[in-house]
């Protein structure tokens, strides 16, 4: 923001916050202060926040709430799982094959504090679609529910569910559940990325 107040501000357009001078687009807003510490990540950041107690999520089919301290304590505890268990690490790819689900946040948020990648792909792709996608990212775990493991029969992928559903296709390689995982003691000393 010291560059935006380098600028004389006739040169910033008020409406757009589009520059002339530079040809960059600024933030019509007031600047927010930034943490001072530059290798603070995304998911410390926002827990860090106060949030008192207050309801994240509410899953509408169950009604099961999850408070921003049950969220912050399940994105530990499988953040633990994955890293300690199953040997996920740094840019580590993870493919999240889910529609919305309280558990989406918590293992988009786990996977990150890890410096692992995340990668979503749609439930309602083709077989064919998500293979493709699996080849080109390359991931070394599948999240999904019960009712989307036929799209990834023909993975050798582990696969951890988000539901616990015990039905599925003996072929496939079930390595773990999201429940399962959020019930393990998040370590002390894992180390974000």
């Amino acid at each position: 923001m010291a560059e935006l107040n380098l600028l004389p501000s006739s040169s910033i357009d008020p409406r757009s916050g589009f520059c002339k001078a530079n040809s960059i687009f600024y933030s019509k807003r007031k600047p927010i202060p930034l943490p001072s510490n530059d290798s603070l990540d995304v998911t410390t950041f926002i827990s860090s926040r106060s949030h008192r107690g207050k309801i994240a999520f509410i899953d509408a089919s169950t009604g099961r709430q999850l408070s921003f301290s049950d969220v912050w304590r399940a994105v530990d505890a499988v953040a633990t799982c994955l890293s300690v268990h199953m040997n996920i690490c740094k840019n580590d790819v993870v493919l999240l094959l889910s529609p919305n689900s309280i558990y989406f946040p918590i293992v988009c948020l786990a996977v990150m504090s890890l410096g692992a990648i995340i990668t979503t792909t749609n439930p309602l792709n083709t077989s064919r679609e998500i293979a493709k996608q699996i080849a080109d990212s390359k991931p070394v775990l599948v999240f999904t529910i019960s009712q989307l493991l036929p799209k990834l029969a023909d993975s050798k992928l582990p696969i951890a569910l988000l539901d616990s559903e015990n039905s599925y296709p003996s072929k496939l390689k079930i390595v773990n559940t999201v429940v399962a995982m959020m019930k393990r003691e998040p370590s002390q000393s894992l180390v974000k990325e």
